[in-house]
């Protein structure tokens, strides 16, 4: 069974996610259990649960990235955050869940950091099956 976390991104980073360009996310911090995936909150002005990203390796600095992309080479020169999590899979929830329906349901707060799925299991499991398109 795959466990992540939920985390919050802004729209503008969530763009070039979905295109491709941007294939690492940048955190300051590693959780402390193993994770495989994000459940990703888009901020202002979108304000939905909206997509589901698998990762690969997430990799610490000094530990360079070996592939171009949207803030790889800031984070291989150390301007960046400590952890880079590779990109591997990302999913667009074909029904995004509303800040005030993930609060009024599941009592969602969306994360300054980050929160592990089992914080909210209920609202895991709908997402686990929810229909999805695949992006990347």
């Amino acid at each position: 069974m795959k466990k992540g976390i939920f985390i919050s991104i802004k729209p503008k980073y969530l763009r070039k996610i979905e295109s491709g360009e941007k294939n690492y996310e940048f955190r300051n911090y590693y959780p402390r259990q193993k994770i495989d995936v994000l459940y990703v909150y888009e901020t202002v002005p979108t304000c939905e649960l909206k997509y589901i990203i698998e990762l690969g390796e997430i990799i610490e600095f000094p530990n360079k990235i070996l592939k171009n992309g949207y803030g790889n080479k800031e984070f291989n020169e150390g301007k960046m955050s400590k952890y880079a999590y590779e990109i591997k899979s990302v999913y667009i929830l074909k029904n995004p869940i509303s800040l005030t329906e993930l609060r009024k349901l599941y009592n969602f707060v969306a994360p300054q950091s980050y929160a592990y799925d089992i914080t909210y299991k209920k609202l895991t499991s709908k997402i686990n099956n929810m229909e999805t398109v695949k992006l990347i």
